[in-house]
């Protein structure tokens, strides 16, 4: 017998964490590596640029903090403006479901696999990610902009 659990959000630490007002948070992706920066709440010149390796898929936008109450996780532990991990991710079950006509599927490659979401002022961002590493980043937003798309080119 299978049992399924109940998907819900776990608020984490994420350091650093971004600011309330207008994080103006960005993705840029290559595909193999995804790239999220936004603003600190340290200061306004203060950039946080999170990398995220061993990526499967991610989705941005979706919602904003206006309309939280109407996500799906908004009674099952999402909270605004903060980081979580979603436990029991049904996001994972139906990439897994999608992926076990693949000849050489194996449930094994999935075990590795965490779903984050990011809950900023006017967007969400998640992903289905292996590994990240976050740094502070003290270039202006056009810059680090620029450095990205040549690492993700490179």
């Amino acid at each position: 017998m299978r049992i399924f659990y109940k998907e819900y959000a776990r608020v984490i630490e994420w350091n650093p964490a971004w600011s309330g007002g207008a994080p103006c948070p960005q993705v840029f992706s290559n595909g193999h590596e995804v790239y999220l920066i936004y603003y600190t709440n340290d200061d306004n010149d203060t950039l946080a640029m999170t990398i995220f390796s061993g990526c499967h898929s991610f989705r941005f936008g979706i919602v904003n903090d206006e309309a939280s109450n109407g996500h799906p996780l908004y009674h099952k532990g999402l909270n605004i403006y903060k980081a979580h991990i979603i436990e029991n991710s049904s996001w994972i079950e139906e990439l897994k479901k999608i992926h076990k006509v693949h000849p050489r599927y194996s449930s094994k490659k999935w075990e590795g696999y965490k779903h984050y979401l990011f809950f900023f002022h006017d967007e969400i961002f998640e992903i289905i990610t292996t590994d990240y590493k976050i740094e502070r980043v003290e270039l202006p937003l056009k810059e680090l902009a620029i450095d990205i798309a040549i690492r993700l080119n490179s």
